[in-house]
């Protein structure tokens, strides 16, 4: 019998733009998704934006739009979920966010949050040289500095929203060769291999994925 793995977003499912590009890597294993915002309406929605001292959090609706959102407001909805998944007997849990949530959702399965492993694995791969990192939201510059921070003192910050078919690509990544980042990290679940392809091209510079990089460590886990 396949395994199946839980997988949640902190926005919501189906994610479309995310499990076609990575189902690959796990064995056949059945995928049941899940989504923090599944069954909320616009309004509701709205309601769960963040206070001023709160993480802030962004993801994709169904709809292809997104939201921004606060990290209080979200872990109740995100329990939920691991409730569910867990109660329909998930082999582990992928959180496909790559926020720095803190260590209280709780599962009868292992739950892999990709921050995690990128803060250890990128800058063991950085070697101590120049990190540029993109976030979706100006208003995550801060916090992502701060976060980062423990990881590493050579951090480049800007702001590129995965989901906005408008997104200036090319003003990204050249803050980022005018900063001179050695590496790049593209930090949301939210990012394509296209969107990885086209950085690499403009800045001649590596650039890791992180749904692709989790995508290849759960599927480790899995054989």
């Amino acid at each position: 019998m396949n395994k199946k793995i839980g997988a949640i977003t902190i926005g919501q499912s189906p994610r479309n733009d995310l499990i076609p590009e990575i189902e690959s890597y796990f064995g056949g294993a059945e995928i049941l998704q899940m989504g923090a915002l599944d069954g909320l309406d616009k309004s509701e929605i709205q309601k769960l934006a963040p206070d001023t001292d709160d993480t802030v959090l962004v993801s994709k609706l169904r709809d292809n739009s997104w939201a921004v959102m606060g990290e209080r407001k979200v872990i109740p909805l995100l329990q939920k979920c691991a409730d569910t998944l867990s109660s329909q007997k998930v082999s582990l849990i992928v959180m496909f966010c790559t926020g720095k949530f803190p260590d209280v959702l709780r599962a009868d399965v292992p739950i892999i949050y990709p921050q995690k492993l990128i803060y250890n694995i990128v800058p063991v791969l950085a070697d101590g040289k120049r990190i540029g990192i993109m976030n979706p939201e100006a208003a995550q510059t801060e916090q992502c500095i701060r976060n980062w921070g423990t990881a590493s003192d050579k951090i480049i910050v800007t702001d590129l929203n995965p989901y906005d078919p408008n997104a200036d690509i090319e003003g990204a990544a050249s803050i980022m060769m005018k900063n001179h980042a050695d590496i790049i990290l593209l930090d949301c679940i939210g990012y394509t291999r296209r969107m990885k392809s086209q950085i690499e091209e403009l800045t001649g510079k590596p650039v890791i994925l992180p749904r692709t990089l989790i995508a290849r460590i759960v599927g480790e886990l899995l054989e």
